[in-house]
């Protein structure tokens, strides 16, 4: 026989004993909080129906302070996520009874946003040009158009809210010098676009 229905066939044996006995079994409505790392940040609401638990920085379990009575469904949501980051509810609904305890799942990943700019005065003879966000993503090389006056777009890819970027020239394109103004600085709630990469 299955863990699973020993554990369902468990719980139906205890609400049946209760039952027999005037009353219910009560469930606590638990989990854990899974994440890539800590729960740094705070803010994190959970809900189960007009229930609610704010979960704080570091935890890694929680338990809501109402519990369930057998046979009651309970629903588990994300009612406000943690500061610069989302979580996403596994296992949050169903019947309380339905196996022998109630364990949620909430699984938190930091926001991430796009890093990009543009590229000025690159001839068309400039080629080469590779950029680099501090030792990570890179991003070229950067293909020349026949204007240099008409700006060329590139992207770094996402970096995660809270860290910091350096966008430096890791090489420069054939017979020119391209220097970066706005490379530095941390990711902070929405994208970077104003990334500007000037060659002369």
């Amino acid at each position: 026989m299955k863990i699973s229905t020993l554990r369902a066939t468990a719980a139906l044996a205890l609400a049946l004993v209760l039952a027999g006995c005037g009353g219910k079994a009560m469930f606590d409505v638990s989990g854990v909080i899974s994440t890539a790392g800590p729960l740094t940040n705070s803010g994190l609401v959970l809900a189960n129906g007009t229930d609610t638990l704010s979960v704080p920085a570091g935890a890694t379990t929680f338990t809501f302070a109402r519990q369930v009575a057998y046979g009651d469904n309970y629903n588990v949501v994300q009612q406000t996520p943690p500061d610069h980051m989302n979580c996403q509810v596994f296992n949050g609904s169903g019947s309380a009874g339905h196996t022998s305890s109630i364990l949620v799942t909430v699984q938190c990943t930091q926001n991430s946003y796009l890093l990009s700019g543009s590229v000025v005065g690159l001839k068309s003879t400039g080629t080469g040009l590779v950029l680099i966000n501090g030792g990570g993503a890179s991003a070229g090389p950067v293909t020349p158009g026949t204007d240099p006056s008409v700006s060329i777009g590139f992207q770094m890819g996402n970096v995660f809210d809270g860290n910091a970027y350096g966008v430096t020239v890791l090489t420069q394109p054939v017979g020119q010098t391209c220097t970066v103004t706005n490379g530095t600085g941390v990711m902070h709630d929405k994208p970077i676009s104003n990334v500007l990469v000037t060659c002369i």
